[in-house]
């Protein structure tokens, strides 16, 4: 989440959108259990994403969305996939080379 944090608050929210697929109702968790258990989470990191619970976990972002893990995934405004599992020194250049230094302050 640090990385995603330091993204967004370099690029501005007006340029970039973040959306947290959580993936913790697949592992046993009532709905309840699995939100309260992310918003603490988002509220330690001091983030305020919207945060969608996937009914049954990684087998929906593998099903829905091709994705087959953790990992920062990047979609361009005009919806395309820029990145899967993104390494951090790869944001830049996905996001269209914006000039953007994400390295630690």
């Amino acid at each position: 989440m640090p990385l995603v944090k330091r993204i967004e608050e370099k690029l501005g929210k007006n340029k970039l959108q973040v959306l947290l697929l959580s993936v913790d109702l697949g592992y046993g968790r009532d709905a309840e259990g699995a939100a309260q258990s992310d918003l603490k989470t988002l509220q330690k990191q001091d983030v305020n994403w919207p945060n969608v619970l996937l009914p049954h976990g990684f087998e929906d972002c593998q099903r829905t969305f091709n994705l087959d893990g953790y990992g920062l995934t990047l979609v361009g405004p005009d919806g395309i996939v820029r990145g899967v599992d993104v390494h951090p020194s790869e944001v830049a250049r996905l996001l269209g080379n914006l000039n953007v230094n994400l390295d630690e302050e």
